[in-house]
């Protein structure tokens, strides 16, 4: 199973995952382009956009990373938590045997031994491959918005796939179709979220969590299948 990490680093306001963006806000975002790509240290690619942003792809194993980007500036960093407390585990890290990246005219192409990641330079979009099966785990429809207060990441939804996780989901297990609350609402009724997780994994063969301890919510297609 593929498994990825995104950080939510400016934001007190909740996030939405799969909630499609206003016109507008879609053209603003499709402006961008990836200019190139470097490899920073053994564990890190840093991709540079044309708006002078930069997204990190930091690897915990060779099919665990986490994708980080702040368009209000700073490096990679753990999010801010009040008490303080971690979400990741001490020494999270595992051995990865190669980090190899191809930057060519259409493409990043970024490739452990277990899965390569391609970035479209003009769309922005990714898409996630399990080298074991050639199967695609995970796609990008949309960019990744940034709003203030609020970040929305839109992933591909294959008719055949079904997604758990969430934490303590009262009366619920398999989230298809549904929106999940990523908040703590000391509800232990049917519907109600007790002890909330901000990780998720789908039956495609990858999970996902958000790196924050700010509310948010994932949408499993109930706002619109496919997505």
């Amino acid at each position: 199973m593929l498994a990825l990490t995104l950080p939510l680093m400016f934001s007190s306001a909740p996030m939405q995952a799969r909630q499609r963006a206003e016109s507008v806000r879609e053209a603003t975002q499709q402006s961008l382009k990836i200019i190139s790509a470097r490899k920073i240290n053994p564990t890190t690619i840093e991709v540079l956009l044309s708006d002078n942003q930069r997204m990190t792809f930091d690897f915990y194993g060779e099919n665990i990373f986490r994708v980080f980007q702040d368009n209000f500036g700073g490096i990679l960093r753990d999010p801010e938590a009040k008490p303080e407390a971690n979400i990741l585990v001490n020494n999270p890290r595992k051995t990865i045997s190669a980090l190899n990246l191809k930057d060519g005219n259409d493409l990043i192409s970024i490739t452990t031994g277990k899965i390569n990641i391609q970035l479209n330079k003009k769309t922005l979009l990714m898409k996630v491959i399990n080298l074991a099966t050639n199967a695609v785990a995970l796609e990008e429809v949309e960019p990744a918005l940034f709003e203030k207060g609020k970040v929305v990441l839109t992933l591909k939804e294959n008719m055949q796939e079904y997604f758990y996780g969430g934490g303590v989901q009262n009366g619920r297990f398999s989230h298809k179709g549904k929106v999940i609350a990523i908040e703590n609402q000391n509800s232990w009724t049917d519907g109600g979220v007790a002890s909330p997780n901000p990780y998720y994994w789908s039956t495609n063969g990858y999970g996902l969590m958000w790196h924050t301890f700010n509310k948010g919510k994932y949408d499993f297609g109930a706002s619109e299948k496919g997505r």
